[in-house]
């Protein structure tokens, strides 16, 4: 098979990995710069929580980053935000978001805030999720960041979205591709999991 041929069938791959993940809840990726207070957004992240898929790629204030969030979700989750990027670590949580033409979606964050070599928090990237098919009612949820109890599964996403940041350079769009499907993965179980953790908690 030619070089082309080749060209062409990672494409197609890559082409039917999106179709996958768009048909099973993973709406979007967001990076945040956190020395400079700017989040970039992918087009559907930007589309949902932005507000505005023109959005994507440009580096905006998390206060422009988080125009559709509810709210009844915008204090804490900006306080979450915040908290997470002055210590590091995990970030996940739950939480609406109005869109635009006014429908009301729930979306599940995962990612992780890295630390520099002076032990201050740099990057932090991650996935969304949706998953409003699955959320039934009232409380938002979120993690304490590098809680020492963390579930398997919860160091199992930290290390995929690490993998997938180390992919970011390399330019195989397939292999990040691959990951975004583990994510999912890792997420939709995370998200049984805490379901799970909440029912127990009121019976």
């Amino acid at each position: 098979m030619g070089t082309s041929g080749v060209a062409a069938r990672a494409a197609t791959t890559e082409a039917d990995l999106r179709a996958a993940l768009h048909a099973s809840g993973v709406v979007g990726v967001w990076e945040w710069d956190v020395p400079q207070r700017r989040i970039i957004l992918d087009h559907g992240a930007a589309g949902l929580i932005a507000g505005d898929a023109r959005l994507a790629g440009r580096p905006l204030s998390v206060e422009e980053a988080t125009t559709c969030i509810h709210p009844d979700d915008q204090g804490w989750l900006t306080d979450y935000i915040f908290s997470t990027a002055r210590v590091g670590g995990s970030f996940l949580c739950e939480y609406r978001v109005c869109t635009p033409g006014g429908e009301e979606r729930w979306l599940l964050s995962r990612g992780r805030i890295d630390l520099g070599e002076d032990g201050q928090p740099v990057l932090g990237h991650g996935i969304l999720i949706d998953i409003t098919e699955s959320r039934s009612g009232g409380q938002t949820f979120f993690a304490i960041p590098d809680d020492p109890s963390a579930h398997p599964l919860e160091r199992a996403a930290d290390h995929c979205v690490a993998a997938r940041e180390a992919l970011s350079g390399a330019g195989n769009s397939v292999l990040q591709t691959l990951i975004d499907v583990a994510l999912w993965e890792i997420g939709r179980e995370l998200a049984r999991l805490e379901r799970a953790q909440r029912r127990r908690a009121m019976n």
